[in-house]
């Protein structure tokens, strides 16, 4: 049994320029590759996450009456998204990131998505409001 060697195998570099050739060279961005953003602002601290609210008083100002905070910091109470008779909305106090879930299956998130649909805006609206920043 007699193995073909595939004769179409091109080291890398020759690949390379092959495909050079055949799309050009890569384009350069227009501001040096620096990429801007979000994280470029200089109105928000880098830190804005640990500067957030803490989220026991946070929940409790936006839901009202919660259950007490169990051993791993879960508070209960009535969901705002929907109609709610019973507690079906879990809130984790204990968490600097105050997660919440929604056991009616209406969403979850921390506490900055919380905050993001409970007043209609986008993150960044949201995140200034959270923080005391103009935007």
């Amino acid at each position: 049994m007699t193995t073909k060697k595939n004769a179409s195998v091109l080291p890398l570099a020759q690949h390379m320029a092959n495909l050079r050739g055949l799309y050009g060279q890569a384009k350069a961005t227009p501001n040096g590759g620096a990429r801007k953003g979000w994280r470029d602002n200089p109105k928000v601290p880098a830190n804005w996450r640990d500067r957030l609210p803490d989220p026991a008083t946070y929940y409790a100002a936006k839901l009202g009456k919660l259950t007490r905070a169990n051993a791993q910091g879960f508070v209960q109470g009535r969901c705002p998204f929907h109609d709610d008779k019973a507690a079906s909305l879990s809130v984790n106090v204990g968490d600097p990131r105050g997660g919440w879930k929604c056991f009616a299956g209406c969403g979850s998130g921390d506490l900055l998505a919380f905050h993001m649909r409970l007043t209609g805006q986008d993150f960044q609206a949201a995140r200034a409001e959270l923080l005391g920043v103009a935007r």
